[in-house]
């Protein structure tokens, strides 16, 4: 009873004493709290962005635009890392100077590195590489990254994983390599004099976009130009706008394995300089450009079964072409599966249209891939490419079919085809008739994307006379690669019926391509490893025509067997057939022609056409005389590098043109 009595009487002293002590440790708490909270200091990166009205996107980098400032919050881990950085033309006051879509130049690689309190962007080269753990060393103190731009850092983030520094400068001016004047634009192709006066004062930062490996910034770039010829201005000092989206993208700290090209191949590529240890010099390297493309299930792939790729190739179609082009872009596009199952890839190229409920979807992004129409008088297409130039992995891809096309491809329809073909008499093509031509384009363009580059001597590997056989042509159309420019069936006479008169959805040589390109070579470790078996696979060729390579020949023609708008094994063979057929045409282009209560501008148009095909009929004939066929001859093969075209040859083609010229051509001269 007496211990019970003592543990009251402690619990109860306890109850009465507790809240004293518990007032007091609040009062001290509350003391503390107060002390702490007086000694928290304003930051700088607090500072930085108070009071003020402040976008900010988050991505590898996050990024801060406040008034017309553009601030970059670079992660500490992020320092020292490979990006790529290139420019997109997003909108432009005149498509002369360059298109919607197009990229102004080359990406180039990049590093942010601290040195202080500042930041650096520095230039990386990637031209030379060692597998030699001491040479690499050496190398990598001989070829350190050049200092290009220096940034003042403006402050930490407040858990100092970050740094902050004002890239407003560097993204508003006049960068040369982030240019909105294309070197492919019309005005550049003319040969024309552009004086450039940068306006800053007028130029904006005008959007900004984060992704995990990639950002982007909008800059509105403003310009006085002068355009003229030899300092003679047509115009001086007009304004001029265009609103560039800067890519900056986060490479892998692991490249891809570079894939070898061989001189026999048409594949696009890129040199480096390799320092071997073995006792030998230098060693140049030919770097393929090709897309990172990986079984998704190797076991299955290894099985023999069809599998799709981790990472599809996708390429979206812009929302802006007219209706009528769009399905045939979709087929130009997904043609391409055929070669990739051949290898063992389902679903490997996808086309999609332009996503209309995806708000992070970006056209002129580097994340996406898009065939863009362009509103230009530019006859033409184009398909580059951005790549790794670590290991030649195409990063990103764009088509640009620019809508005078059209013309182009109507015209060529008509004076290579209008003699056996009624549709391709007509004013304006039906849509099946031109939405074929324009899957040829597609076709073609997104072949150089994957990587594959023209080959001119497709169609030489085709005799002449088989160009009027219905069962030759259904089964190869008038060449063996869509890469070359083999153009309409012209050796097709009036009288020749069922003959296809275009090129192959995909050609013999397409598909082999692909595999030397994309098909995995799972035995080798190491690029040198699989070059052997890549030199297996040309040697299986060697010697059948349907795949040889012969490169575009541009300031002039050597060899008369790659010859660009050529057809067949033969060219004054195929010259007299196509001949005998213009002045088929000739006979009738009035009546073909001629639009009722119109002037004669198509007329005129279609003559003019006609002579300018009629020149490359006897271009492609001269080209025999002093002609070399060349070659690409390895060690072991005996293949001569220069045939020189036979005396024979020679004299017959000498006659041709006597043949040809002793009358003129009156044909032409109708009234």
């Amino acid at each position: 009873m007496k211990k019970l009595y003592l543990l009251l009487l402690v619990a109860l002293c306890g109850a009465m004493i507790s809240p004293a002590v518990a007032k007091k440790k609040n009062k001290k708490k509350a003391s503390t709290e107060a002390t702490t909270k007086k000694e928290k200091k304003e930051t700088k990166y607090d500072k930085l962005f108070k009071d003020k009205k402040v976008t900010t996107a988050k991505g590898f980098i996050t990024l801060h635009k406040l008034d017309n400032k553009i601030y970059f919050e670079l992660p500490i881990k992020v320092m020292n890392r490979d990006i790529l950085l290139g420019s997109t033309i997003a909108e432009t006051t005149d498509n002369q100077f360059g298109c919607v879509g197009e990229k102004s130049g080359d990406p180039f690689l990049i590093r942010f590195v601290q040195r202080d309190s500042t930041i650096t962007l520095r230039r990386v080269q990637a031209g030379q590489f060692s597998e030699d753990r001491e040479i690499k060393k050496r190398l990598t103190s001989s070829t350190m990254p050049a200092i290009a731009e220096t940034f003042e850092i403006k402050a930490y983030n407040n858990d100092s994983t970050a740094v902050v520094f004002d890239m407003t400068d560097y993204l508003l001016s006049d960068q040369k390599l982030l240019s909105p004047f294309s070197p492919y634009s019309m005005m550049e192709m003319m040969g024309a004099d552009i004086d450039k006066d940068f306006e800053k004062e007028s130029s904006f930062i005008q959007g900004i976009k984060g992704f995990e490996d990639n950002i982007s910034v909008r800059s509105l770039l403003t310009y006085k130009i002068s355009v003229g010829v030899k300092g003679n201005y047509a115009v001086k000092k007009m304004p001029f706008t265009a609103v560039m989206n800067r890519s900056f993208i986060l490479l892998p700290e692991q490249p891809m394995r570079p894939r070898y090209a061989d001189p026999r191949i048409g594949i696009f590529e890129h040199s480096v300089v390799e320092f071997a240890s073995e006792g030998r010099g230098l060693r140049t390297r030919h770097i393929a450009h090709r897309w990172n493309l990986e079984p998704s299930d190797s076991a299955a792939f290894l099985r023999g079964e069809l599998v799709e790729p981790k990472k599809p190739i996708v390429f979206y179609i812009d929302d802006t072409f007219p209706l009528s082009w769009n399905k045939y872009i979709h087929k130009g596009v997904e043609v391409w599966q055929k070669a990739f199952e051949k290898i063992g890839f389902k679903n490997a190229i996808i086309a999609k249209d332009f996503p209309k409920d995806d708000p992070n979807f970006d056209p002129e992004n580097i994340k996406y891939s898009c065939i863009r129409y362009a509103p230009s008088t530019v006859a033409n297409a184009m398909g580059p490419s951005w790549t790794d130039p670590r290991s030649g992995e195409i990063i990103q891809a764009s088509v640009y079919m620019y809508h005078d096309v059209l013309k182009l491809l109507h015209n060529w329809k008509f004076v290579q085809t209008a003699q056996v073909d009624p549709k391709a008499r007509a004013a304006v093509f039906d849509e099946e008739t031109m939405g074929a031509s324009l899957r040829y384009v597609a076709s073609h363009e997104i072949g150089h994307t994957l990587g594959l580059m023209h080959n001119m001597r497709a169609s030489y590997s085709i005799p002449v006379d088989s160009l009027r056989s219905p069962a030759f042509t259904a089964k190869y159309g008038t060449t063996t690669s869509i890469m070359d420019y083999a153009r309409n069936n012209y050796v097709a006479q009036p009288e020749d019926k069922n003959v296809r008169l275009i090129p192959p959805l995909l050609g013999v040589y397409d598909i082999f391509m692909i595999k030397l390109g994309y098909a995995p070579i799972y035995d080798a470790e190491t690029p040198a490893d699989e070059y052997a078996t890549l030199n297996k696979w040309i040697q299986e060729k060697a010697g059948d025509p349907m795949y040889t390579y012969g490169e575009q020949q541009i300031l002039g023609t050597l060899d008369p067997a790659s010859q660009s708008e050529s057809l067949g094994d033969d060219a004054v063979k195929a010259s007299r057939y196509g001949i005998k057929n213009l002045r088929y045409i000739m006979d009738h282009l009035v009546e073909w022609s001629a639009i009722e209560n119109r002037p004669y501008d198509q007329t005129s148009e279609l003559y003019y056409e006609l002579t300018k095909q009629y020149q490359r009929y006897m271009g492609h004939c001269m080209a025999y005389i002093g002609g070399l066929y060349l070659n690409h001859p390895v060690a072991g093969d005996e293949q001569k590098g220069f045939v020189p075209v036979s005396r024979e040859k020679q004299k017959e083609v000498v006659k041709f043109f006597f043949d040809e010229f002793k009358e003129q051509p009156k044909w032409m001269a109708k009234k």
